[in-house]
């Protein structure tokens, strides 16, 4: 946000800125091909009474099989031969130990009487800075007891110890030679695993994942009728913008969490300021659970933006409150809207939708109080575009009816929990289709291109990069045309300054983080063009530099300069709390 009281932000900034042997089967290399995501560790089979260990080691696989009968158990190792064993500190496997601490995550698989257990790490990380990351609790021969009062962020794991789960458990639990009790009321969001001991199931626990046992005759799941099935789930939140003003909302949620029933939700809410009513009745039903595929259906009347991607409701609420700034323009829109999700791999996402709405222009209301406004006021909506254009797009706000059809997709490869922990891409295509056969006012194309990488330099350094391109054909109204300038495009600009049906835009980052602290510094570069017709080399290149320092996760403070011109060029400060870009 663009504040007034730069003089606190500038002396935070500086205060803050310092500161096998019984029996062994043939021994099998294969090739292997490093993840950039995480790297695999060790990996486990249960195949009735035979477990495979295998080890993963720059570009092979080592594996050995061993009878479930040659285990030998003393309190302090567990050995499959002489040279395969575990202890208090790894997995020892022909001289080389594989320490607990370095298991970050684990993925659990079962089919044809096979449980596989992948134990994975990750590269330039130390094992102890991920293991507190992740919130894992492992241990090798010690039982472990999650309390009714406790929530465990990573996994579960033992290797000879019993596990007992009362509380809340957010990833696997996992015990290779001990027993798994899950007690009344207690959840489990990934898979349970035991590996040679017994698994026991409160009838009333919620378990999310799957359930597998290994110590019979073959490979025992847990059908998910087990679990909690339905949920009633009551939550709130306060929203706060220069159009509705105060505005709580309160929303109930049923669910089923065997997909056999639909889930079903109703946000109620008030607008204090435009006296407006808001609410949305919705319903999705997974259809297919193995590789998840949903139908929806959501019935509205909410206060609307397309400056969605630039901020959230809740950061731009904290902006309304803190400094009088209100980063969204917005329109009244009521209907309907259907859609199909579809997420064929882990890493991709796909949204198709149809959506029929009528539009409302509401006026913004300029005198709310903010904290540290002072005598400021808040912007009228849709301020930034110049009067004739702005009338004419009010009047056709408030007189039309919208109706189009949207596509999504979405790649990911980031870690949704760290972005800045290793390299990744973010690709984003959209496409939006108006036309009067689909019952609406308008006819026009929309799309959006977004290309995210995330490039790892070092342990302390990344690049980050941005290239957007959006475009259009046909004729767009005010709310669904594209704009430029400050906060989340050029920073170096007034926000929204640019308006047009069509722009390129590009940001290079490079971002260091301070040892042993929770600061980081970037610096950075803008570029891009907006047009109402071609994108032609006429057009002048926009461009602006700045630097950012980082407080934590969530704090991010810009100071960019515009590079087009020598006068109006007064750098930018911009406050953010959940965005990279």
């Amino acid at each position: 946000m663009i504040v007034r009281i730069h003089k606190l932000i500038i002396m935070l900034l500086i205060c803050l800125f310092p500161v096998a042997m019984a029996f062994t089967a043939d021994i099998q290399y294969k090739d292997y091909q490093k993840k950039s995501r995480y790297r695999d560790y060790f990996e486990i089979n249960i195949e009735k009474n035979t477990i495979t260990i295998t080890v993963f080691e720059d570009t092979r696989s080592l594996s050995l099989s061993f009878p479930v009968t040659t285990v030998q158990k003393t309190e302090k190792r567990i050995s499959l031969s002489d040279d395969v064993y575990f202890d208090t500190k790894g997995l020892h496997f022909r001289g080389n130990m594989y320490p607990y601490s370095s298991i970050y995550d684990t993925r659990v698989f079962g089919e044809d009487n096979i449980i596989t257990i992948d134990f994975r790490t990750r590269s330039g990380s130390s094992g102890r800075v991920s293991r507190m990351h992740r919130g894992n609790r492992i241990s090798f021969n010690r039982n472990l007891v999650v309390e009714e009062d406790e929530f465990v962020r990573g996994i579960v794991f033992s290797v000879g110890g019993n596990i007992e789960v009362y509380g809340e458990v957010n990833k696997d639990v996992i015990s290779l030679f001990g027993d798994i009790y899950v007690g009344p009321g207690a959840v489990a969001r990934g898979d349970i695993v035991t590996g040679t001991g017994k698994l026991t199931l409160a009838k009333d626990a919620s378990i999310y994942g799957e359930s597998y046992n290994g110590s019979g005759k073959h490979v025992k799941r847990y059908h998910r009728y087990y679990r909690k099935q339905k949920t009633v789930s009551l939550s709130g939140m306060l929203l706060y913008n220069r159009i509705d003003g105060l505005a709580p909302y309160a929303k109930i949620t049923f669910s089923d969490n065997d997909s056999l029933l639909p889930t079903v939700w109703l946000q109620a809410g008030y607008g204090f300021a435009s006296q407006r009513g808001r609410f949305e009745l919705g319903l999705e039903q997974t259809l297919w659970r193995k590789r998840p595929l949903s139908f929806g259906a959501v019935f509205y009347r909410n206060l609307s933006s397309d400056d969605d991607w630039l901020l959230t409701n809740h950061e731009n609420t904290a902006f309304a409150l803190l400094a009088t700034e209100d980063f969204k323009d917005y329109y009244e829109a009521e209907g309907g809207l259907l859609y199909l999700k579809f997420i064929p791999y882990q890493t991709v996402k796909m949204n198709t939708a149809y959506r029929y709405e009528e539009t409302n222009w509401l006026d913004a209301h300029r005198h709310l109080w903010s904290m540290f406004g002072g005598d400021k006021l808040f912007r009228d909506n849709f301020s930034t575009v110049d009067s004739p254009y702005r009338e004419h797009g009010m009047g056709e706000i408030d007189t039309t009816t919208n109706a189009f059809l949207s596509t999504t997709i979405d790649w990911k490869t980031l870690d949704k929990d760290d972005l800045f922990s290793r390299s990744g891409w973010f690709i984003t295509q959209k496409f939006e289709w108006s036309h009067p056969n689909l019952k609406s006012d308008f006819d026009y194309r929309r799309y959006t291109t977004i290309l995210r990488r995330y490039q790892k330099v070092n342990q302390y350094s990344m690049v980050l990069l941005r290239a957007m391109f959006s475009g259009s054909d046909g004729y767009l109204p005010m709310n669904k045309r594209f704009y430029l300038g400050g906060l989340g495009t050029l920073r170096g600009y007034k926000h929204k300054e640019y308006m047009g049906n069509r722009f390129w835009m590009t940001n290079i980052e490079y971002r260091f983080t301070y040892p042993r602290s929770n600061f980081a510094a970037s610096v950075f570069w803008d570029a891009g063009q907006i047009a109402n017709s071609k994108l032609t080399s006429d057009i002048d290149i926009k461009q602006s530099i700045g630097v950012a320092l980082f407080i934590g996760t969530d704090i991010r403070i810009n100071l960019s300069k515009r590079l087009d011109r020598s006068y109006d060029n007064t750098p930018k400060i911009y406050v953010r709390l959940d965005h990279v870009f």
